[in-house]
């Protein structure tokens, strides 16, 4: 948590020091605060089995953003959104129907460029940081539900495996901003970071699974003027 601190606190004081050097006067370009918030369709990837259905989880991102527009077509906004992400599975065991969730939510830095090919629509693109702050896994059936820590989990069981707690992957996204600073955006989230590492994060034949986080989402922002 110290090192994304200090990283948000770097980031933040290059933006603030971008401003000041340049030559466009503060009121035509200044940088700008806004809040967004949305709902994920979140998946693990390479987590199907032959037993197992494997649906999306559904989640929530909240969080703030800051936008400087450098260029008339151009602008980039980086970001601070707590996500909650993860699985969901439905299986049987002994004749019990079994959800099995993962709860796998994040601290998300995304660093976002936007295009405006037209005014008011724009595509986005960028490289995201994510940090695991929390990772549940949740077992219901028969009435009764449990859930462990996914590590202490796996050492209970002797699985060799566990949470990695960095993530990095890119963003692809549209989006239409109206007049009065709401605007409206899908994006979607290609983790390229393994969730799970371990000699045991194997499928049912054995072979190694590369589960990585997968990750729709829709959703409100406002800018501040």
């Amino acid at each position: 948590m110290k090192k994304l601190l200090v990283l948000v606190a770097v980031f933040v004081s290059s933006l603030a020091i971008a401003q000041g050097n340049t030559n466009t006067s503060s009121s035509s370009k200044p940088v700008k605060f806004g809040l967004k918030l949305g709902f994920n369709l979140a998946k693990l990837t390479d987590s199907e089995s032959a037993d197992v259905e494997t649906k999306s989880r559904i989640g929530v991102n909240i969080g703030g953003f800051l936008y400087y527009k450098f260029s008339e077509k151009f602008a980039f906004q980086p970001e601070l959104v707590y996500s909650t992400q993860g699985l969901v599975q439905q299986g049987s065991s002994e004749g019990i129907n079994v959800d099995i969730t993962y709860r796998m939510d994040y601290i998300l830095l995304p660093l976002m460029v936007k295009y405006y090919p037209a005014k008011d629509f724009y595509i986005e693109l960028g490289p995201q940081l994510g940090f695991n702050v929390k990772k549940e896994l949740e077992a219901e059936g028969n009435g009764q539900s449990l859930t462990w820590d996914t590590d202490d989990f796996f050492d209970q069981n002797n699985i060799d495996a566990k949470t990695n707690t960095f993530d990095f992957g890119l963003n692809f996204g549209l989006g239409y901003e109206f007049k009065n600073g709401l605007g409206i955006g899908g994006r979607y989230a290609l983790g390229l970071t393994k969730v799970f590492e371990g000699n045991d994060v194997v499928d049912g034949n054995g072979s190694s699974q590369n589960i990585k986080n997968s990750v729709f989402s829709l959703g409100l922002a406002y800018r501040f003027n």
